[in-house]
C-alpha cells in the first residue's frame, strides 16, 4: 500500500503543485476552473516494466484506447515497452486509473495481478509539430533505429533522446 502510495505521488505531485490556491473567502472548488485550462489534446508517455500475459494485456490496452477514444502506439523493442497516448486529458487521466486498478496481467505464478511497474515518462499538450495519430496501433520494432524513426516521424525527436534512450543503457 504504501508502495501505490508513493508511485501515485510521484505522478501526480507536480499537478496538485501546479494546481491554483484556493481563495480564503469563497471556498468553491476551483475543478471547473482548470477544465478549461485541460481542453486541447494531449501526449502522454508511459513505461511498462513488463508484461507477462502479453495476448490478453494488449488486447485491454487496445480496447481501453478504443473506449476512452485514444490515439497513439503501444511499442514493443526487446524488453521496451511504451505506450504513447493522444487525447483529451481527462481520457488520458481515465486510461491511467483503468490501467493500476484493473487486473491487467499474470504474476510469476500466474495469478491475475493489477500494473505497479508502470510510470509516466512524459505528459504535455500536443504542440503543432506533433504528428497527430489517427489510430491506436501495436508495433513492434527489431531495432533503436527503428523506433527513433517512429518518434521522429511523430516530431518527437527530442522526447525519444530524453526519456527512450536512458530506457536503453
Amino acid at each position: 500500500m504504501v508502495h501505490e502510495l508513493v508511485l501515485w505521488i510521484q505522478q501526480n505531485l507536480r499537478h496538485i503543485l501546479n494546481q491554483p490556491e484556493m481563495g480564503s473567502g469563497s471556498g468553491k472548488c476551483t475543478f471547473a476552473a482548470n477544465t478549461a485550462v485541460d481542453d486541447g489534446l494531449w501526449m502522454t508517455l508511459l513505461h511498462l516494466d513488463h508484461m507477462r500475459a502479453k495476448t490478453k494485456y494488449v488486447k485491454t490496452v487496445e480496447k481501453w484506447a478504443s473506449d476512452l477514444r485514444l490515439t497513439g502506439r503501444l511499442m514493443f523493442m526487446g524488453k521496451i515497452i511504451l505506450i504513447l497516448l493522444q487525447g483529451e486529458r481527462n481520457n488520458i487521466k481515465e486510461y491511467l486509473i483503468l490501467q493500476k486498478t484493473s487486473k491487467v496481467d499474470v504474476d510469476s505464478s500466474g495469478k491475475k495481478c493489477k500494473e505497479k511497474m508502470i510510470s509516466v515518462l512524459f505528459e504535455t499538450k500536443v504542440q503543432t509539430e506533433h504528428k497527430r495519430f489517427l489510430a491506436f496501433e501495436v508495433r513492434e520494432y527489431s531495432s533503436l533505429d527503428e523506433l527513433q524513426k517512429e518518434f521522429e516521424t511523430a516530431g518527437l525527436k527530442k522526447l525519444f533522446s530524453e526519456f527512450v534512450l536512458g530506457l536503453v543503457k
